[in-house]
């Protein structure tokens, strides 16, 4: 093959590398990766590059990911890991037909921790097509851990913090070969060392940024195989305030947030009607953050967008204050994602979460009573785990109510504070093995007080306890819709006893 050189082939691919889709081959990321969409949009911008961006989680099929915990840890735990081990299967033949088209002579990769062996793989297939292909890795695992990503021989460089600048600036110098070390915020191989540059200011004004619908009809491949509800996720801050240990969002944004204006955030929303969403999603880490800005950007909606909804992920903060949920309703919320994470005080305090069991329940009741669907982040496992606190938060479970359950085993995904933890009180000891390791696989278990068998036995027992709560309150949900479009007397009078019986057995 003839050797790429950076003057005549000015080409570079931007990959979200396969993680739902090893599990199975109809699983898949039904969601365009906003990372990609920033990154295209400042490169098209500040070079004369051409861009190609590929969500290798992304299938045709368009069959969304099925979080069955038996599924999980079972055939697709297991196939997962054959995935990683055997390059025959058809995802990997897809990757390497999508890099040989487009033949780029620069491939981007934007990983997690719980994609990054997935990612060296693409690097591999990458390299073997074409060794010149430069590799550059982002993203928060690359920021939090950014001299051991060079661990894998096929990584070139590594963009740490935010990227839309950095890999503009970091293509123009491959392109006109100039001095790599003028390049803020990457790490970089010379002479069998690692080099790494000053770091990168963070973004001052993030209302800079290009929409990531307005450039993906001309770089997404397969972008007229997405559902629209694909392009349906916006952001309206960076940064989180708060400091939660087992969280990497703060070594990626940093806990001061920068926020985007209102109205640039409405102006994107307004582009998203018109392409035909009707419901976003805020993908920060927490939306809105303060209370002030929170009724600014929901006046705005409801306003200027009032057939438009959307969720969002928000803090016990923020909504055990009725005002501030009121705000959200009346802009058009209809489902939150609260991070609860255990019924134990002691726990919450332990990993810093800044709340009570009582609050937690004060939230969920303030949501609920205004009709927006609360969705529950439970997690256990941590550190400092009991057999008692476990089972507290299963019991928490049925006295908090909320209407889902997003049930995890904690992770300690290395660069976060609780993984230093567990390596000071040898509950990781060695070698730490990214590729098996995430909140659902069967392998978690990182508490020193309970024995791996005890720990699996709890967590099957949590499984099931969460999938017949989840399927009782989707049951609920489904009975509360029908009295809302006022059928539930005429459901009841034709099946009154089966009805009753059914609904009896349900809340047993």
């Amino acid at each position: 093959m003839i050797k790429n050189t950076f003057k005549n082939n000015k080409k570079i691919m931007l990959i979200e590398p396969p993680f739902y889709r090893l599990y199975h081959d109809q699983f898949c990321l039904v969601k365009y990766p906003l990372a990609l969409g920033y990154l295209s949009g400042s490169i098209l911008r500040k070079t004369n590059w051409e861009v190609q961006t590929y969500n290798a989680d992304f299938n045709t099929t368009k069959k969304s990911f099925d979080p069955s915990g038996e599924y999980l840890s079972g055939k697709g735990f297991n196939r997962y890991l054959s995935s990683l081990k055997d390059l025959s299967f058809f995802i990997w033949d897809e990757v390497r037909k999508s890099i040989e088209e487009f033949n780029p002579s620069v491939i981007g990769l934007t990983v997690k921790s719980q994609n990054f062996t997935s990612g060296t793989i693409v690097a591999k297939i990458a390299k073997k097509i074409n060794p010149e292909i430069k590799i550059i890795v982002g993203g928060a695992h690359s920021t939090m851990n950014g001299t051991t990503v060079f661990e894998c021989k096929n990584i070139d460089f590594a963009c740490i913090g935010e990227g839309e600048n950095t890999i503009s600036d970091l293509i123009n110098a491959l392109e006109n070969n100039t001095d790599l070390n003028l390049v803020d915020g990457i790490k970089f191989r010379e002479n069998n060392k690692i080099i790494t540059t000053k770091p990168r200011a963070y973004i001052d004004d993030l209302d800079t940024l290009d929409f990531a619908l307005t450039t993906a009809p001309k770089v997404l491949k397969n972008f007229d195989k997405y559902p629209k509800r694909a392009f349906g996720y916006v952001f309206g801050s960076r940064g989180c305030p708060y400091a939660c240990t087992f969280c990497e969002s703060k070594a990626m944004w940093t806990r001061k947030v920068r926020y985007r204006s209102p109205e640039n955030i409405i102006s994107e929303l307004k582009q998203m009607y018109e392409f035909g969403i009707k419901q976003v999603n805020f993908d920060d880490d927490t939306f809105g953050i303060s209370k002030k800005n929170i009724k600014i950007i929901n006046d705005l909606l409801e306003k200027e967008l009032p057939e438009m909804t959307y969720t969002c992920e928000t803090v016990v903060q923020l909504a055990k204050d009725e005002e501030v949920v009121k705000d959200m309703k009346r802009g058009g919320c209809t489902g939150t994602y609260v991070g609860i994470e255990s019924g134990n005080n002691e726990m919450l305090k332990s990993i810093k979460k800044t709340q009570t069991t009582d609050e937690c329940v004060q939230a969920i009741r303030n949501l609920q009573k205004h009709g927006i669907d609360s969705h529950a982040f439970i997690m256990v496992g941590f550190p400092n785990e009991t057999e008692e606190t476990f089972k507290q938060t299963m019991d928490f479970i049925p006295k908090l109510r909320p209407d889902n359950i997003i049930f995890s085993v904690f992770t300690p995904y290395p660069g976060s504070d609780l993984f230093y933890q567990c390596q000071k009180d040898g509950i990781i000891d060695g070698e730490f093995d990214l590729s098996i390791y995430n909140h659902q696989s069967p392998l978690n278990c990182f508490t020193k007080n309970i024995s791996k068998e005890r720990f699996y036995e709890l967590r099957r027992e949590a499984d099931k306890f969460v999938d017949k709560y989840n399927q009782k309150a989707k049951f609920r949900r489904g009975i509360s819709a029908l009295r809302n479009i006022g059928i539930k007397a005429t459901f009841k009078k034709v099946y009154s006893h089966y009805y009753g019986r059914f609904v009896a057995r349900i809340n047993a």
